[in-house]
């Protein structure tokens, strides 16, 4: 392999990590560290590598600003089929309300009618709930990440030296596809069909299971890219020097899950998780084998840092929250500066 390739960088997933990476990255601009010639990312760690090589200044502010309304909200079809019977409801009870007004040919044309309709909206929302993608929809984020002011700049991201690689499921093989930046289907920041297929890559990334609507690129039904893996330590050893921002050591322990949405975020992270950990074990036995096999650097938080990292959840934070770990994530790397240059040679 060419000497330009020495240096890959792995950016896994989740919201915690997003805001992480933002604040590692300016941290690493800072310092005057190398540029990596490839970044391998999934999920949320494939939107701040995005949002990073279109501007780390940019995508600090954004991020920072981060809310969870900024990033799904509730399908419009479940919206209405709410509302309907909401209004269904209220109207039943106006009848009831206004019950002595009526005469009794009235009421019970009107009361069998509201029932009908009540009972019609009941199994409507049922079967949206039971029988749809999902529940929830990621048109906040696309708009944001088409943002004129506060989006991509799709130009910096296709033309970029750093070869970003966005891990994604084929649900259907099953197995892992990673599509790049430099790709021709992909390639034209002019073009709304290669914009489109970029943030369709982004989202397919982090489209979680159950919680948002299924994406189809090329042909492929896709699924979040971590349902796989997190580390594709299969194209990252051909790298001589490899980084993974990692923050902390997989299967950590948590707060156990009371609403769906985190019990389904939960369940997901020990899977994910456990599946990193024996790929970073096998590793390791490895190089035990083959020394000649690149040593993995692993960006993690110090015992302190780690104390006051605020634990979130993709439904539930703040933009305090977000800016307070960037500066963990700036920390981090400022921390680990003399580490980072001995390893990297500089």
């Amino acid at each position: 392999m060419s000497e330009k390739y020495d240096l890959v960088m792995n950016w896994p997933g989740g919201v915690v990590r997003l805001a992480l990476l933002s604040g590692s990255a300016r941290a690493w601009y800072d310092l005057g560290l190398p540029e990596p010639d490839e970044i391998i990312a999934s999920s949320a760690g494939a939107m701040a590598a995005s949002a990073v090589i279109s501007s780390p200044d940019k995508a600090v502010k954004v991020i920072g600003n981060l809310s969870p309304d900024r990033i799904f909200s509730y399908k419009r079809g479940l919206k209405i089929k709410l509302a309907a019977l909401g209004v269904t409801t209220v109207g039943l009870g106006l009848l009831i309300l206004f019950d002595h007004k009526l005469s009794k040919g009235k009421k019970t044309l009107l009361g069998l009618s509201g029932l009908a309709t009540l009972f019609a909206a009941d199994a409507i929302v049922g079967n949206e709930l039971v029988h749809s993608e999902s529940h929830l929809s990621p048109g906040p984020l696309r708009d944001l990440l088409n943002d004129k002011d506060d989006g991509l700049d799709f130009k910096a991201i296709f033309n970029s030296k750093i070869r970003l690689g966005v891990i994604v499921t084929d649900v259907s093989k099953p197995g892992e596809v990673i599509f790049y930046n430099h790709d021709p289907l992909n390639n034209d920041p002019e073009n709304p069909r290669h914009t489109e297929r970029w943030i369709n890559i982004l989202l397919a990334s982090s489209r979680l299971p159950g919680k948002f609507p299924f994406i189809k690129i090329d042909g492929i039904d896709t699924v979040d890219g971590e349902v796989w893996t997190d580390f594709p330590i299969r194209q990252m050893k051909q790298y001589k020097k490899l980084i993974r921002f990692d923050y902390w050591p997989p299967l950590q322990s948590g707060t156990a899950p009371k609403e769906w949405i985190s019990d389904l975020s939960r369940s997901f992270d020990i899977m994910r998780d456990r599946c990193t950990h024996k790929k970073i074990e096998y590793y390791e036995l490895e190089r035990r084998s083959n020394p000649r096999l690149p040593e993995i650097y692993y960006v993690r938080l110090s015992p302190e840092l780690m104390k006051i990292t605020p634990h979130i959840q993709l439904h539930n934070f703040t933009p305090d929250q977000m800016k307070e770990l960037q500066n963990i994530g700036y920390a981090t790397i400022m921390e680990q500066k003399d580490e980072l240059r001995h390893y990297l040679g500089v």
